[in-house]
């Protein structure tokens, strides 16, 4: 098949968030498979601009809009009031406004004037809004499904009150923005079942068309079990996602106090992108905060145990993903385990809930080297089999055939 691939950021290997990372195993995946064009834009993330280049130097055909922010100036106030301007018309939220920047549709154009394709492969939401080409059968996948939450009765102080009353109007759009999205297209692709479900909830009509097909990732290298670090428990998140922080500040202050009852030499590391400052004074005699690591595989290597104890928020797990496909052995809340169930055989992972129950997991197997390390094997095993790039490539080409037969059916109706 002849696919046209439109994403937000461009496809990293080793990018510093979840994101660059599974648009590269797709990316990958299905270029063993299909003839790929990729549609993108070079924003102003440190390594999107190599990222780009190293793409083509690979031999992908790549059309890339530059969305970077101009210096400062005329040009840049042209673009802030552009940006203001959009999202005062209402309709797209905040996140959607300055990541769909209008120079990704000349990128898109180009493309589709270049070549004739067989199906869309749209990632993400801020690309949702975008033309495509006409009569193409179009596959959308929503990272994350946003579900409407109560009212914010607590603004602050006065200095609060304007971000407040922007995040409380622009939180609002997402349910009809959503809605809108996931009816303009073919199929629509989620992560895990949960994000189906919110979708039949929050539009019937969409459920239909609905395919839970969790993600991939070039898997690393096995983590050398000579390099572990005793005691050592690891946790990863990029912090612009509110869950991320959520799950950090219950680990270290009420879950790592726990375990340490009972794995007294136990002690808390935690990576992650942009750690807001509530997050950084977790850092203390036994608690370590790594800010912006240009890698988390050296993290991986010397982790005991990799803890995810996330209890908000829906998608998929990079951060669980990553650690089972280095052989860690991961221990998650049922939350955490979402998009990694539904195969043939249960994800290998320690799963628990309360702070008691994670914090007993945790200390087990901190003090079982066989137990652990047997656990991450499996681990490794379970994200070869279904979650490399040419697993995943697999089954999204079954629902690219799936997204041409029934615009066929249509059509020939």
């Amino acid at each position: 098949m002849r696919v046209l691939l439109a994403v937000p950021v461009p496809p990293q290997a080793d990018g510093g968030g979840a994101i660059p990372v599974l648009l590269y195993a797709e990316l990958l995946g299905l270029r063993q498979r299909h003839e790929v064009t990729l549609v993108t834009a070079l924003g102003d993330e440190a390594g999107e601009g190599e990222a780009i280049a190293r793409l083509r130097s690979e031999g992908v055909d790549v059309h890339v809009a530059d969305r970077r922010r101009p210096p400062p100036g005329a040009a840049r106030l042209r673009r802030q009031l552009r940006m203001a301007a959009r999202w005062a018309r209402g309709g797209w939220p905040w996140r959607t406004v300055w990541f769909a920047a209008p120079e990704i549709q000349r990128a898109i154009d180009e493309a589709a004037a270049a070549d004739d394709f067989d199906v869309v492969a749209i990632e993400d939401s801020a690309m949702s809004v975008f033309r495509y080409p006409a009569g193409v059968p179009t596959v959308f996948t929503h990272h994350e499904v946003l579900r409407p939450r109560p009212f914010d009765r607590h603004p602050g102080g006065p200095r609060n009150w304007p971000g407040w009353a922007f995040g409380e109007i622009d939180w609002r759009r997402w349910r009809r923005f959503q809605r809108r999205a996931w009816n303009r297209f073919d199929l629509i692709q989620v992560f895990s079942r949960r994000d189906a479900d919110s979708i039949a909830a929050l539009a019937p009509e969409a459920a239909a068309r609905v395919r839970v097909d969790p993600f991939g990732l070039v898997l690393p290298p096995a983590a050398d079990p000579a390099r572990e670090s005793p005691g050592t428990i690891l946790f990863v998140g990029a912090f612009h996602h509110p869950p991320n922080r959520d799950a950090a500040l219950w680990l270290a202050r009420e879950i790592l106090p726990a375990v340490r009852e009972r794995a007294p030499g136990a002690r808390l590391r935690i990576v992650g992108s942009a750690p807001p400052p509530e997050v950084r004074a977790l850092a203390g005699e036994h608690v370590e905060v790594v800010a912006d690591a240009p890698s988390v595989i050296p993290h991986l290597e010397e982790a005991a145990v990799v803890m995810a104890p996330v209890r908000t928020g829906g998608g998929m797990r990079m951060k669980v993903l990553q650690a089972m496909a280095a052989g860690k052995a991961v221990v998650t809340t049922t939350r955490g385990t979402e998009g990694y169930t539904g195969f043939d055989t249960e994800p290998p992972l320690a799963v628990a809930d309360g702070e008691a129950e994670i914090a007993a997991a945790t200390a087990v197997l901190l003090a079982d080297d066989e137990e652990r390390r047997r656990l991450g094997s499996r681990a490794r095993e379970f994200a070869e089999r279904h979650h490399s790039p040419e697993a995943w490539a697999e089954r999204q080409t079954a629902v690219f055939e799936e997204a041409r037969a029934t615009r066929k059916v249509v059509a020939g109706g």
